[in-house]
């Protein structure tokens, strides 16, 4: 996108993406590339404009295990969905949309909220307590993450965290940062769902 929009070759090898949010990755991309005099406002609105095209192009897919994970959830009373992510909201729906999960979560915290990835929880929980009319027992509640940044967004909030190995993550590289849980996927998710259930 770099190229196409401003004429800029870069691989971004040296901008951490990984359980970042998009207005922080903007700005340091931003940063990087001062001389070009791109505003990060602007280079977000590009991306997103670029995004639809760039999900019909690429060959992505839906883990093993999400969706079915996320239908058992909708059809537990006392279990919701919600959206904890570093993606600005538009660019949270259009990805979900393209892969037809976005309709699974009932609210959710975003990129555009905060460029602070560790004050989305406290967000989100907030809007559960509005929507829902009800409060909600931490420890019983849970992060699905990929990433070191979210889990330390987990424990931020005082939530139990699943780390799960389908990013650029290792298994052994998210142990390190001590989620409650870890899998390499979700195929096998009804342990998943056991091991979830069993601190409710």
């Amino acid at each position: 996108m770099l190229l196409n929009q401003y004429g800029i070759i870069d691989d971004l090898h040296d901008i951490e993406i990984a359980g970042r949010t998009d207005t922080s990755i903007s700005a340091a991309i931003c940063r990087k590339h001062h001389t070009h005099g791109i505003p990060p406002e602007e280079f977000l609105e590009a991306y997103l404009e670029s995004l639809p095209s760039m999900l019909r192009t690429r060959k992505g897919w839906v883990c093993p295990g999400v969706r079915e994970l996320l239908e058992w959830g909708r059809g537990q009373p006392e279990v919701h969905h919600a959206l904890l992510t570093g993606n600005v909201r538009r660019g949270a729906e259009l990805k979900l949309r393209h892969y037809g999960l976005f309709d699974f979560f009932e609210f959710g915290a975003f990129g555009d909220d905060s460029a602070d990835r560790n004050e989305l929880g406290p967000i989100v929980l907030r809007r559960a307590r509005e929507r829902l009319k009800k409060d909600f027992r931490l420890e019983s509640t849970w992060v699905i993450g990929d990433t070191p940044h979210d889990i330390a967004c987990a424990r931020n909030l005082g939530c139990r965290v699943l780390a799960v190995a389908t990013g650029r993550f290792s298994v052994e590289v998210l142990q390190t940062s001590n989620p409650d849980f870890t899998v390499a996927n979700l195929t096998g998710y009804q342990p998943v769902i056991e091991r979830m259930t069993s601190t409710a």
